[in-house]
């Protein structure tokens, strides 16, 4: 017998940009914005973005836990905010664009604090997380014009989140890592390049994706390159925003670790 849909509560600012990532994890079956754990029923936005109702602009997304755990979700939400900051997000500030996890039942609070500590830990941040984790008490849909904003107007969608610093900062910090997977992995090779071979072999035989590109015929790749490292000679690895210049298998071991870092000590 199936498992019944749960429930999912997360406040990460400005809800436009929460729906779209949860919106693409397999097995999340609806994504509503909206306002939690505060004290008016059934708010307007302008009630809201008073700061007066105690409200916290929200996602509630509807999930299979067969097919997507309780902790993705967690890690979709941590990747698309910046959790040491209680003032609000980015550009927006004040009490009703704070970030919070509120609960459903005890296992999401577990999981949830367990979540929240691996944050803190990973050294990402050089602040503590300031992100609530609460009991969940009650969520009012947003009007309709909020919902599904990215795809109703992906132009104004897309300038607010790039002028808000939102993305900016999930780049920084994320680098190109996919909630809940590794980061994003690119070679860029020549094709006289003997140790771009030893690369791959080591990638594959770890399981881990990457993207091959050729500096002998990308102008562009290797004017991204030489902007950015100043360096140009075969094989450079990028693994999320660090760039390693030939083989070194150690640096990138420890890049591939969760919350890697290419100092990191041990291999």
């Amino acid at each position: 017998m199936d498992r019944k849909l749960m429930k999912a509560t997360f406040a990460g600012g400005c809800f436009w940009c929460m729906q779209p990532p949860f919106q693409q994890i397999e097995g999340v079956t609806e994504v509503v914005a909206g306002d939690a754990g505060g004290t008016k029923e059934n708010p307007s936005y302008e009630e809201v973005s008073s700061g007066i109702t105690g409200h916290l602009e929200s996602v509630q997304v509807t999930y299979d836990p067969d097919k997507v755990p309780y902790e993705k979700l967690l890690d979709v939400f941590w990747t698309q905010i910046d959790p040491t900051d209680g003032e609000g997000q980015f550009a927006d500030k004040g009490s009703q664009y704070r970030t919070a996890i509120f609960y459903h039942d005890d296992e999401q609070k577990r999981i949830a604090e367990a979540s929240k500590k691996k944050i803190n830990d990973s050294g990402k941040f050089k602040k503590p997380v300031a992100t609530e984790i609460r009991p969940y008490t009650n969520f009012y849909p947003a009007e309709d014009y909020h919902q599904d904003y990215a795809k109703k107007k992906p132009r104004e969608y897309q300038a607010y989140k790039t002028y808000s610093g939102r993305e900016a900062f999930i780049e920084k910090i994320w680098g190109g890592e996919k909630p809940g997977e590794g980061r994003k992995v690119t070679i860029y090779s020549t094709p006289r390049c003997h140790n771009c071979h030893e690369i791959k072999e080591f990638l594959s035989s770890r399981d881990v994706p990457f993207e091959e590109i050729d500096l002998a015929s990308n102008d562009e790749a290797r004017t991204m390159i030489i902007e950015k490292t100043g360096h140009l000679s075969a094989p450079i690895v990028r693994i999320g925003n660090e760039f390693i210049f030939g083989y070194d298998r150690k640096k990138m071991e420890n890049l591939l670790k969760p919350g890697g870092s290419p100092y990191n000590e041990g291999g």
